[in-house]
């Protein structure tokens, strides 16, 4: 059996002739293929989908391939990329290598040498993608759930302890109301001679400030909410 017959993959390459010709090798190859004749395609086809494993013609129409996957790369840095280039790309991909690329191969790429390195590299995609490690948010925001961390556009922002707990356990429960009593209980336990509605109050405030405009929701006489679509 294939190495990476439990794997997701996406495909991108302009070439039609070329596309069709490899996806009738990697098809029965994996769990399920993509395919993207574009950047914006390729793009809109890993956020609906998430693969695995991608195969990234540098030169695409709309968004080159180097572009898409920086933008894969501020979101996910799990997923395997195997990049396509020309000799003449070879100054493009200095330009790569910040972007923690698994392999680069030179086209034309023969069948048998691209199928040889996506067996080499499905064991260390699968471990690599096994757990969902971060969730992006809106606006290029990002939160590392290993980490507890929150990110913009590559930067940390800081939280005090509080603000992360609440938002740790906010975006753990994502598209489901929080109750007011289940934050204080979290935040405050049984501490006593607190004003938990005036602190809870300045804690959402500075939190707010922090996250993208309206990712925070107020549910009247419920609670708070933090809203994405999955």
């Amino acid at each position: 059996m294939y190495k990476t017959r439990n794997l997701t993959l996406l495909y991108i390459e302009d070439d039609d002739a070329l596309r069709k010709q490899f996806l009738r090798v990697l098809t029965p190859r994996f769990k399920h293929v993509y395919e993207a004749k574009d950047g914006l395609e390729a793009l809109e086809k890993f956020e609906q989908y998430t693969p695995q494993m991608m195969i990234v013609d540098i030169n695409l129409p709309k968004i080159n391939g180097l572009e898409v996957i920086e933008r894969i790369r501020m979101k996910n840095n799990k997923v395997c990329i195997v990049i396509l280039s020309a000799y003449s790309d070879q100054e493009k991909l200095l330009r790569a290598i910040p972007l923690k690329l698994s392999q680069y191969l030179t086209k034309p790429v023969p069948q048998k040498k691209l199928l040889s390195v996506l067996d080499d590299m499905a064991s260390t995609c699968q471990k690599s993608t096994e757990k969902k490690v971060s969730i992006a948010l809106k606006n290029e925001y990002m939160w590392l759930l290993d980490e507890k961390q929150l990110f913009h556009n590559n930067e940390m922002i800081v939280l005090t302890k509080r603000e992360q707990l609440l938002l740790d356990s906010m975006i753990t429960q994502i598209n489901t109301i929080v109750t007011f009593e289940s934050i204080e209980e979290l935040i405050w336990g049984n501490e006593d001679n607190i004003d938990t509605y005036s602190s809870l109050s300045h804690l959402l405030k500075r939190l707010r400030k922090k996250l993208p405009e309206e990712l925070l929701e107020s549910i009247y006489g419920e609670g708070y909410r933090i809203s994405i679509a999955r």
